[in-house]
């Protein structure tokens, strides 16, 4: 029966339907498959003083893998990245429970029903029932407890009734979650002084003329302005809360090298497609590649506007039966197309369309009373009817050849049979037939070129030479990548990571970083995929609290802000009492104009991020005055020309609700995750279940 094939294909699908917007505020949805567990203990997470046990991380990962596998068949997924979205989604929903717990929030039965039956049903539950095949929620609830009503077979009864507890359970957590939203929401509220001061900030619009001096190599050059150790750790205390460590982190860098075919590989494989499009064309339809593995065969017959791609869409159209042409070479594949016929056949066809699902009795009940001129509105009421659609078109032109295709096409008048058996049937009333258009018999060949041997022992072989140069992990640096022909990546690893930088299928060399000591360079290492090959450097694990200044990155970072501030005081210093436009020549610059107002994050022309000069201009009456003032990375001279009043009367209620959407409930639930996370410590035992 239909409803019964739709639980057996989307049953997973079901069973979270409504759980995506359970935690929609707070975490994605993208999961999919696992590995084999090994090592000890039953715990792969810890939230607080709670404990995620690995069987229930289990049971949830692999119940979102099959419902990936049936969505997302042809895609590849790297699974750790799956497996950790599982866990994080899991940490979160702890996180929130405990919150909910602790606030004492529950859902009345009264309030259950209401949310899952009748008129006042959430929209999410008629979703539900579309997936499961039916109407309403309602009649979900008598497929599962009381099918007599609808002919449902008990065991087809049962697998509801399962959907429909799980449904239930995942229903009243949205409900604590709406009233948990609804609680913060009416907690975190403007009073008198936010909102007046939200209307302050953005009630004056000062328009300024202004030229920047930028720090350049050429008018500032570095050595100028060396910058002392004691310059550099005074810069550091003031600036440290700028690199913060949340938790350890471990920081190195990598080589990493593509595993491709080889410009040899290439031209050999080059070689092998043009003897295969030769005798493509000298031999009937796909005889040269029948039965050959190492060429994938895509034979379609679509009509042009169906052919996606515009270079094989122009060939087909523009040639005649028998044509060949090796199209394309990308990521490693060639394709070939070759037309193998072309025709006119019906384009689409109108169509009424029921489905019934009972015995030969009510199968023939509905056929009469849809002979006798019943409505489909009525029709769709009776006993055993599980879909009516009206006035549909199908495409045909590009469908298969078969029987149900000759059927439909060749149909009579009225309802008929499109199929039936003792258990249900499909009836179809054909309304109308568009006219013939061309369509074109052609398929694509594929043939995906690998890297020889040869190739990957040379890449190999060219890698470890360079690792063989490597005497400890400081010695992995970009110039010694770039003066070996390979590109140096840093990267920050913690507990949550499950790849190294941006290579999937790298979960193995997380854990090595993981298990490594500071200074240790690892072996040559593959992916998962063995489509790459790296090397890996650990060259420091940060502690909780702030990078230490002795991480490069940040010693770096800092030394250019202490060197920016004696340019800044250079700069102020020499052009005091100039003009805009004198410093505007002095320094290869223009005088531009722009609007700045207090409580603005970007200022157009400027640039993000440079609070003390917003700060400053939006304290700065209208004068012929010149000021400047130290920006982030260039001084900033400037006038105000003008103070615009925006003319809107104060209203509170209009900036409290502003103020709420900037800085209040609405950027609080942005960031509840961490948040929650703050207040509570979580650990992440998943490296010592999946290493791979």
């Amino acid at each position: 029966m239909a409803t019964l094939e739709k639980i057996r294909k989307r049953s997973t699908l079901l069973l979270i339907v409504v759980g995506l917007a359970l935690l929609a505020f707070i975490v994605g949805d993208f999961f999919t498959s696992g590995r084999t567990l090994f090592g000890t203990g039953t715990t792969i997470a810890k939230v607080g003083g709670n404990k995620i046990n690995v069987q229930e991380f289990q049971r949830r990962y692999e119940q979102i893998n099959q419902r990936m596998q049936q969505q997302q068949a042809d895609n590849k997924i790297d699974p750790a990245r799956l497996q950790s979205e599982v866990l994080n989604g899991m940490i979160q929903e702890q996180l929130l429970n405990d919150e909910i717990e602790a606030l004492g929030i529950t859902v009345t039965d009264n309030e259950l029903s209401k949310a899952m039956l009748g008129p006042t049903a959430h929209p999410a539950m008629y979703q539900f029932a579309q997936q499961i095949g039916a109407q309403t929620p309602d009649q979900v609830y008598d497929f599962a407890f009381n099918p007599v009503k609808y002919n449902v077979p008990a065991d087809q009864s049962q697998q509801i009734q399962a959907l429909w507890i799980e449904q239930e359970r995942q229903m009243e957590q949205m409900l604590k979650i709406t009233k948990f939203q609804n609680l913060l929401a009416g907690s975190i509220v403007a009073n008198e002084l936010d909102a007046k001061a939200y209307y302050d900030n953005n009630a004056n619009t000062k328009h300024i003329a202004y030229t920047p001096v930028y720090f350049t190599s050429e008018l500032f050059p570095a050595d100028k302005y060396p910058v002392s150790k004691s310059e550099l750790q005074a810069q550091y205390e003031k600036d440290k809360y700028l690199y913060p460590v949340n938790e350890e982190t471990r920081r190195g860098g990598y080589v990493a090298v593509a595993i491709k075919p080889s410009a040899a590989d290439k031209a050999v494989a080059q070689v092998l497609v043009d003897s295969i499009v030769g005798l493509l064309k000298t031999t009937p339809e796909l005889d040269a590649v029948a039965n050959d593995a190492n060429f994938g065969v895509d034979r379609q017959t679509l009509t042009a506007k169906s052919i996606s791609n515009s270079l094989l869409r122009q060939f087909v159209t523009d040639s005649v039966a028998g044509s060949v042409k090796n199209l394309s070479y990308i990521d490693d594949e060639f394709t070939i197309a070759k037309v193998l016929g072309k025709k006119l056949a019906v384009d689409s066809v109108n169509m009424d369309f029921i489905v019934y699902e009972g015995d030969a009795a009510g199968r023939d009940s509905v056929m009469n009373a849809l002979q006798n001129g019943m409505s489909l509105e009525q029709v769709a009421q009776m006993p055993g009817v599980a879909d009516v659609r009206a006035d549909i078109w199908q495409q045909f032109a590009s469908a298969p050849e078969g029987e149900i295709k000759n059927r439909v096409l060749n149909a009579p008048a009225g309802y008929f049979y499109l199929d039936s058996a003792s258990t249900g049937a499909r009836i179809v009333r054909v309304n109308a037939k568009k006219a013939p258009v061309q369509v074109y018999d052609f398929a694509t060949i594929s043939y995906k070129v690998y890297p020889s041997d040869q190739t990957v022992t040379d890449l190999n072989d060219k890698l470890a030479e360079f690792a063989a140069t490597l005497t400890s992990a400081d010695s992995l640096t970009m110039n010694s990548a770039f003066n070996h022909g390979f590109t140096y990546e840093p990267f920050y690893i913690t507990q949550d990571s499950y790849m190294l930088g941006n290579i999937p299928y790298s979960r193995n060399a997380v854990k090595w970083v993981m298990d490594a000591k500071p200074g240790q360079v690892s072996p040559i290492m593959e992916t998962q995929q063995n489509d790459q090959i790296v090397v890996i450097a650990l060259k420091e694990i940060m502690k909780e609290g702030y990078t230490p200044l002795s991480n490069e990155i940040t010693r770096a970072n800092v030394e250019q802000r202490a060197r920016y501030k004696k340019m800044s005081e250079e700069v102020l210093a020499k052009n005091k009492g100039m003009s805009l436009e004198k410093v505007a020549e002095t320094y290869k610059q223009r005088v531009d104009t722009t609007d700045v107002t207090f409580g603005q994050m970007f200022v157009l022309g400027i640039g993000p991020s440079e609070s003390q000069l917003v700060g400053q201009i939006s304290a700065t009456p209208v004068s012929g005055e010149v000021n400047g003032v130290a920006g982030n990375t260039a001084v900033y001279y400037y006038k105000v020309l003008s103070d615009n009043n925006q003319g809107r009367p104060y209203s509170f209620e209009e900036n409290a609700a502003r103020f709420g959407q900037q800085f209040g409930v609405n950027a609080v639930m942005q960031n509840i995750v961490t948040i929650m996370r703050d207040k509570n410590k979580v650990e992440n035992n998943m490296l010592k279940f999946y290493s791979e």
